[in-house]
């Protein structure tokens, strides 16, 4: 029998895998490919979301993986990660639902590991990930939960949607767990070319983190608060605003102005670098917190 066309059990539940893709017609075939080499005894499908790609992504799509059994394509307008991922979550089959982003490419026992997440630990694990945090990419759910709580909420657009998801189903009274399920990030981002594109670059980050206001606001909660960094039921940190600027936010991390995602804008080769370093870190900060505020101001919940 060909490898994940078995019955659904106990141990080995109905698994739907949603990916979300835009514009990545290269790396999206490899990951598609990939899945469909997973090494897992259950059954499992492929629910590929199209969300207006301009690359050529849709031809091949249908030119590769039209027709097969295991996959299913669906091919939207420009309306952002959200609701294409509620997309393949509406069309899902499986009782466990994996978001896997279109640029991560699984192992071949990566399914299986995120499955036993859940059936290794009980029927009150709602939210399993190998990502890490409280979501994002190599993250699953329990369907019966995504339908109760609505799946992703679409004013988030993007950023935080992952974590609301998650605390959404953690309120549940469902638990949330990390497992080891190995998965390549196959993605390469290029720093920006010019002064101004990293302006833009710089500006589009910090103004992402009005959606922190919104994650507080749905959920002003003890584990939120750890995860925002949020002091005197308010306040974001400072030094943890500052550590994001400046490298700082994890452990070891090298003081230079730089990005989480990786992007290096100014090296500290000295005095002279260092001081600029921290003053424009200085500058992240009021800018964040300002950003901060006007999400307080929109969505009526202070946090700066």
């Amino acid at each position: 029998m060909p490898k994940g066309t078995t019955k659904a059990s106990a141990e080995h539940p109905f698994a739907s895998i949603v990916v979300p893709a835009y514009n990545n017609r290269v790396g999206l075939q490899k990951v598609v490919q990939a899945m469909l080499e997973l090494e897992y005894p259950g059954q499992y499908e492929v629910l590929v979301v199209n969300d207006g790609s301009t690359d050529g992504t849709r031809e091949m799509l249908e030119r590769e993986f039209g027709g097969m059994e295991r996959v299913r394509l669906f091919h939207l307008p420009r309306l952002g990660v959200c609701r294409a991922r509620n997309t393949g979550i509406r069309a899902a089959k499986g009782e466990l639902v994996f978001n896997m982003d279109h640029d991560c490419i699984p192992a071949r026992n990566w399914l299986a590991r995120m499955v036993e997440g859940f059936t290794e630990g009980g029927p009150q694990v709602g939210v399993v990930t190998g990502y890490g945090g409280y979501g994002g990419t190599s993250t699953g759910f329990r369907k019966k939960l995504l339908d109760q709580v609505g799946g992703y909420d679409e004013e988030y657009f993007y950023y935080r949607e992952d974590t609301d998801l998650a605390f959404k189903i953690m309120d549940l009274g469902y638990g949330f767990r990390q497992v080891d399920a190995p998965y390549f990030h196959d993605h390469h981002i290029e720093a920006p070319k010019s002064f101004l594109d990293s302006i833009g670059y710089g500006w589009k980050r910090v103004f992402w983190h009005k959606n922190d206001v919104l994650l507080w606001k749905k959920h002003p909660t003890r584990v939120c608060a750890e995860f925002l960094h949020v002091k005197f039921g308010f306040l974001v940190d400072p030094a943890y605003d500052f550590g994001m600027a400046t490298g700082q936010w994890k452990d070891k991390g090298k003081f230079a102005l730089s990005s989480p995602r990786g992007i290096v804008f100014l090296e500290n080769k000295g005095f002279l670098h260092a001081f600029a370093i921290a003053l424009l870190g200085l500058a992240y900060v009021v800018a964040v917190k300002l950003v901060r505020l006007y999400g307080s101001i929109r969505f009526g919940k202070l946090l700066i």
